[in-house]
């Protein structure tokens, strides 16, 4: 059988179950544990519908510099969680969620040396995609740019999870995975609080990259476009467009905190209130 390993966007799990919980749980000692019990779901559910032969879940490192939230604005509009009280901050079931993963004997890991998450999964992938067929879970559009024939993206919701392969990927954006930061640094990313370029909407970004390629090729043939406020725009915001991609663009981290053969999983087929029963989150 060939490898098959799942690597899980960690904090992009956390907080998709903390917040999108439809009902208060409640658990011993009138504790609301509903967000525990969102994601140790959504763990069994990926998996169960993946079968993976090696998991990996990756948290971002709260104290770690990254390198990227030296730029201006980047990430700007995020919510400072220091400021929230603990029942809404996600942060504060994260040790629960780590007993989880302990329970179910799956590894993690938090990222260090200034990198995020997505850098360490395209080290990931960068280094077993040849020899290990490899799904990312995460709702992270930037991930796209990493899915080719031996990688897939799963965006996880319920019954109606989807998986993006190339094909998948083309059809949707007209354009294929490797140009995908190149469309993003265009256009913009508004859940990381990057400005696009004006009057470079999703229609002409996909012109511009079908017809020249990645940023850089078309700042090259920027005299090739043939329509002037296009061209004239790219001119006065090249810098700030150059400076979009290296946000975006993902870099890898040429460090691997856990080698593939340690990531072994047994596929256990088990209940989400079993484990929060064993874990002591519930009576019954």
């Amino acid at each position: 059988m060939q490898n098959k390993l799942l690597l899980i966007d960690g904090h992009n799990l956390l907080f998709q179950m903390f917040y999108g919980m439809p009902n208060k749980i409640e658990g011993k000692n009138g504790r609301n544990i509903e967000g525990i019990w969102g994601f140790t779901g959504a763990l069994l559910n990926i998996t169960s519908q993946v079968n993976p032969t090696h998991i990996l879940v990756i948290f971002d490192g709260e104290q770690e510099l990254n390198r990227k939230k030296e730029a201006e604005n980047y990430k700007k509009n995020r919510m400072d969680f220091t400021k929230i009280e603990e029942n809404k901050n996600p942060f504060s079931i994260l040790p629960d969620i780590k007993a989880v993963l302990e329970e179910l004997q799956i590894k993690y890991f938090e990222t260090t040396m200034g990198f995020e998450t997505d850098d360490y999964i395209k080290e990931y992938c960068k280094i077993y995609e040849n020899s290990t067929e490899i799904i990312i879970s995460s709702w992270d559009t930037d991930y796209l740019s990493l899915v080719n024939e031996h990688v897939t993206l799963l965006t996880y919701k319920g019954k109606s999870t989807c998986f993006y392969t190339p094909e998948k990927v083309l059809s949707k954006w007209k354009i294929s995975p490797p140009f995908f930061a190149d469309y993003k640094a265009l256009v913009g990313d508004k859940s990381d609080n990057i400005a696009g370029i004006p009057r470079v909407g999703p229609k002409m970004a996909v012109s511009l990259i079908q017809e020249f390629g990645h940023v850089e090729t078309i700042l090259e043939n920027i005299n090739h476009i043939k329509k002037d406020s296009v061209r004239l725009t790219l001119d006065i915001f090249k810098e700030e467009l150059l400076k979009n991609i290296k946000l975006i663009r993902l870099e890898g981290t040429n460090d691997l905190p856990i080698p593939l053969e340690a990531l072994s999983n047994q596929n256990e087929k088990r209940k989400t209130k079993e484990i929060l029963k064993a874990l002591n989150y519930i009576e019954n």
